[in-house]
């Protein structure tokens, strides 16, 4: 059988890919000292299905391995970036916001700006079916992206790679809306004390389409906050606020 290395040397190292590579290192602000590893993060399996490759090969020269580890590198610079902007805010904020953004729809999102349907290379078959653009394959294929930065340079480098691709979704990042309160004060009261929070309706004042309702938070028989609002829920949550910046957490 003919080496493996020759069956390949026929097929250059940038064919399938529509736009040079060097372009997409420009949009990232990040040039690589080598291309091997970004080639493979921009190469769906599907690509080398018509070569009887080994599997080990197969994968090196594919996406798979190197999603797995962008994956947490993304998880890693999300994480460390939301550490430094709301440093008194608790675990339940900062959770909420990294599941947000490292979500599968943000992702995508990022990857669409970054044109990256422009160098992903698919088999004919799927290329056929799916295309290069479907919008599983942009994510996986960034996140790939992100794990050949990595293993190029070091993950400084990839975290700020990750940030600027991301820029316009951390932005929009902020303090917790009125909403987010009283499950945020919950969740922290579980971890802590084991119980769950209890509100009690103190008055109820004001004509029937002008109330205004007043609610205590406890906390095993202790008070944790006060609040006041047009109906029991929002005045709810104005207690869980006020308990929350009691706490200094807010």
């Amino acid at each position: 059988m003919t080496p493996l290395d020759d069956r390949l040397n026929y097929i250059g190292e940038d064919e399938g890919f529509g736009v040079p590579l060097a372009d997409l290192q420009d949009r990232l602000g990040v040039h690589l000292s080598g291309e091997a590893d970004l080639r493979a993060a921009l190469t769906h399996p599907s690509f080398w299905g018509e070569f009887a490759i080994p599997e080990a090969e197969r994968l090196k020269r594919s996406y798979e391995r190197l999603e797995f580890l962008g994956d947490s590198v993304i998880a890693l610079s999300v994480c460390t970036y939301l550490f430094g902007k709301f440093p008194a805010s608790h675990q339940g904020h900062l959770s909420k916001h990294k599941g947000h953004l490292v979500s599968r729809k943000v992702l995508l999102r990022v990857a669409r700006r970054l044109g990256l349907a422009d160098f992903i290379r698919v088999g004919k078959g799927v290329n056929e079916t799916s295309g290069h653009e479907h919008s599983s394959f942009m994510v996986d294929c960034f996140e790939a992206v992100v794990g050949a930065v990595y293993l190029d340079a070091d993950f400084d480098t990839a975290r700020d790679m990750v940030l600027r691709a991301m820029e316009e979704d951390l932005e929009k990042t902020d303090t917790p809306g009125i909403h987010d309160y009283k499950t945020a004060f919950q969740e922290i009261i579980q971890k802590r004390f084991r119980c769950l929070p209890r509100y009690s309706l103190i008055s109820e004042d004001g004509p029937e389409h002008q109330k205004e309702f007043a609610v205590e938070v406890y906390v095993d028989g202790d008070l944790y906050g006060e609040g006041r609002g047009t109906s029991k829920k929002e005045a709810e949550i104005s207690a869980a606020k006020h308990a929350l910046i009691k706490m200094e957490l807010l």
